[in-house]
């Protein structure tokens, strides 16, 4: 046991800027396999790989759909690892990013082959990548947690992570936008940029894996075994999962901010997909053009200090999440106002107006994806002191499946919207059902979304205060204090962030 505890996974360190980059790095692979779906995946299987829009739309839903099973399975495994030899040499998160970085080498350039017309093997290669995607993402999302209780430490974290994100996806976008002006209106840019980077993705993940390190088996054991109800040990490990998932849902917290992650992340979704689209057959420009505005997303790199700064400052989200919606409306507007006045403003004016609405679309959506990045890993605590159990992994595998439907439900939308417009695969001119069916997903979809983000945002009262307050309850109840001795504000605000009466926490002994 001894020399279990002193493997490096193990191992605890400061939290110094240089290991903050090694655990966001892997967000090279995230964050960018998220924009790549939304911005040209599926314009490069209706344009190159011959597929219909409906049949894309459904190789989405089923690919999305399978592994948002996968994510389930993969949470509950995770969580449950340390008790198997090879979770203990590997470590029950770092296992799963090595299994993850393996896939993604071999199945992400088979994606970007060209293969007309065949379905299978995109569907095929499309799950594998998805697949990888999720149980990296399953086991990456624990880290935070795990890494440092301190919410200071987490927000330096998940800030160059962020940082690291907004570069990943301009990389994504510059790169075909790149390789599309140098070879031409093509497949091969799409198929070069496949193959590099699925080799910079696996990288990515094998620094994170070597950068970062988790709770221990004996940390784990030790926490649960005293927390334990008697009643736990007679449960199957199926029913005990399906429990698990159940218990997390019913907090408050963590019922919130799923539901706020699957809102925004649907919205984004819509917009990413539709927005090819909607420059090439709404607008009439090129798709040079179109991946040369979303390689504006190295604006995101200005944003993330920003969104930091204001976040460190006042310590709540809200304003964070309000200022990035805010945004997002005006920009919506300007887009529907373009698809109507493009042809008298001109080619020159039009363009100008699309770069200053990429710019602030731009600007939005990273305030939305950093705030929501700084909330998630205080979420798991708000678990733990209603259930007294460490279930990181279970919370990032409805968190994974969430963001799993929202990829298949955004993606799959615009598909089948496509195809009752009349969209035509490979044409150069569509129809104005067409054009009305692209923008119903790039605009309508995404501003009432929004509108129920943000509704549920003003109920929602996480934030690095109440997480602190929370967690110094955590380690004086897991220490031996006894509850009828907690403080008039720490129980208030233990019963807002869980939903649960103070009398229903921490009923480790029921």
């Amino acid at each position: 046991m001894e020399n279990q505890k002193k493997r490096w996974v193990y191992t605890p360190h400061k939290i110094s800027v240089w290991r903050s980059i090694g655990y966001g790095i892997n967000d090279m692979n995230g964050a960018s396999w998220g924009t790549l779906v939304g911005s040209y995946l599926m314009f490069f299987l209706t344009t190159y790989g011959k597929l219909s829009a409906a049949s894309v739309g459904l190789l989405f839903l089923i690919g999305k759909f399978l592994n948002a099973i996968m994510s389930m399975l993969a949470g509950s495994i995770s969580d449950r690892l340390y008790s198997t030899k090879i979770g203990r040499r590997f470590g029950r998160r770092h296992l799963l990013l090595l299994v993850g970085a393996l896939l993604t080498i071999i199945f992400f350039p088979l994606l970007f082959t060209v293969v007309p017309g065949s379905f299978w093997w995109y569907l095929v290669a499309f799950v594998m990548v998805e697949t990888a995607n999720v149980i990296i993402g399953t086991a990456y999302e624990t880290l935070a947690t795990e890494m440092t209780p301190n919410a200071d430490d987490r927000v330096k974290m998940s800030s160059i992570r962020l940082f690291i994100s907004a570069f990943a996806t301009f990389s994504v976008s510059a790169l075909p936008a790149t390789l599309l002006a140098v070879l031409g209106q093509g497949a091969k840019a799409y198929t070069i940029s496949g193959i590099v980077f699925g080799i910079v993705f696996a990288i990515s993940t094998l620094i994170t894996y070597r950068s970062t390190w988790e709770h221990s088996p004996e940390e784990v054991e030790e926490f649960e075994s005293s927390n334990r109800s008697t009643d736990d040990s007679k449960e199957n490990s199926f029913m005990s999962s399906i429990r698990d998932y159940w218990e997390m849902l019913r907090n408050k917290s963590a019922r919130y901010m799923v539901s706020i992650y699957f809102l925004t992340y649907f919205a984004k979704d819509c917009f990413s997909t539709a927005f090819l689209y909607y420059v090439v057959f709404v607008l009439g420009f090129s798709q040079t053009l179109g991946q040369g505005i979303a390689s504006l997303s190295f604006i995101g790199m200005i944003v993330v200090p920003v969104a930091a700064y204001m976040l460190i400052k006042t310590k709540n989200p809200k304003l964070n999440w309000s200022t990035s919606f805010s945004i997002i409306f005006v920009v919506m507007a300007g887009f529907f106002v373009l698809s109507l006045q493009h042809s008298s403003l001109g080619k020159g004016n039009t363009i100008i107006t699309l770069i200053v609405l990429g710019v602030l679309w731009q600007i939005g959506r990273q305030f939305l994806e950093y705030t929501a990045w700084q909330v998630i890993p205080l979420v798991p605590d708000v678990d733990t002191i209603v259930s007294s159990k460490l279930r990181t992994g279970t919370f990032a595998a409805v968190q994974s499946f969430t963001r799993q439907l929202t990829g298949a439900l955004g993606s799959a939308l615009l598909g089948f919207i496509l195809e009752w417009g009349g969209f035509k695969s490979g044409a150069l001119h569509q129809t104005a059902q067409a054009q009305d069916a692209i923008l119903v997903v790039l605009i309508v979809v995404p501003v009432i979304s929004i509108s129920i983000a943000w509704w549920m945002v003003s109920r929602f009262n996480l934030n690095q205060r109440t997480h602190k307050i929370l967690h110094d309850e955590i380690e004086r109840l897991q220490a031996g204090g006894n509850k009828d001795d907690v403080a008039p504000e720490t129980k208030a605000v233990v019963e807002n962030l869980t939903g649960y009466k103070w009398d229903k926490v921490w009923q480790k002994n029921s």
